[in-house]
């Protein structure tokens, strides 16, 4: 499994970033992972996006799902050209709320599979488990498990899915995990977790590797690690550009 972050702001993107947006490639394709605003472009630099084997989207805020409404003038282009897909590109997201899940067909290059009932997928080659989220919108932790190996997730989230993402992540091999604010500032918002939250989340699960992402951009990332690194000494930036070999 190979892993790499495209984007990591939210919920909007700092000068000349993007928000969030990640690639998981194994045996059976690479999926994209969240499609926010400025990852198609980042995407681009890296694979062909008519060669994604799926899209799973973690729900429906716009720095998450804004840039699929680009996505699919790609595809819809490059078929015209005719260097198109063969087949519609899968797409998972939650079923809910029914006015934005129904927004993400376009003509015919997605085939959209909605995620309601809790029980394990199999996208792209990869055992796929989930939970949701303490978050405004439905929204979906996921953990992602080819081979031996084990990427989770959070998506966005507050901290009364604690208990439920430790589950989900016991013993992942990297953890990535949103990280939108400072309890040091005193900043809270709804569905968010702190820096120090996420760390202690992850170190409860026993995770090998933890990746903090949804930064705020207002805030020094430096200050967000420090604090994570608090309580999980390994703690580290989603940085644009990193790879990771699972």
């Amino acid at each position: 499994m190979r892993f790499t972050v495209l984007g990591r702001d939210g919920p909007y993107p700092a000068a000349g970033g993007a928000c969030s947006g990640y690639l998981l490639a194994g045996d059976g394709g690479t999926v994209l992972l969240d499609c926010g605003p400025g990852v198609l472009a980042r995407l681009r630099q890296r694979v062909d996006a008519t060669q994604l084997a799926a899209v799973f989207y973690s729900h429906y805020h716009p720095d998450h799902v804004g840039d699929h409404f680009v996505l699919r003038y790609v595809l819809d282009i490059a078929r015209r050209l005719g260097h198109g897909r063969d087949r519609p590109l899968p797409v998972y997201g939650p079923a809910r709320p029914a006015h934005l899940a129904g927004r993400l067909p376009y003509k015919d290059v997605f085939d959209v599979r909605y995620v309601e009932e809790p029980v394990p997928l199999r996208i792209a080659g990869f055992q796929v488990s989930w939970v949701w989220t303490d978050h405004p919108l439905p929204c979906l932790a996921s953990r992602w498990e080819q081979g031996g190996r084990s990427l989770v997730y959070s998506g966005d989230t507050g901290p009364r899915s604690a208990a439920d993402l430790v589950r989900l992540a016991r013993g992942a091999d990297l953890l990535l995990i949103e990280a939108s604010l400072l309890e040091s500032r005193g900043q809270s918002a709804p569905g968010h977790l702190t820096a120090r939250q996420a760390a202690g989340i992850a170190r409860e699960a026993g995770v090998r590797r933890l990746l903090l992402t949804h930064l705020l951009p207002e805030n020094d990332p430096e200050e967000t690690l420090a604090e994570a690194r608090e309580v999980f000494p390994g703690a580290a930036l989603a940085e644009p550009g990193l790879e990771v070999e699972l």
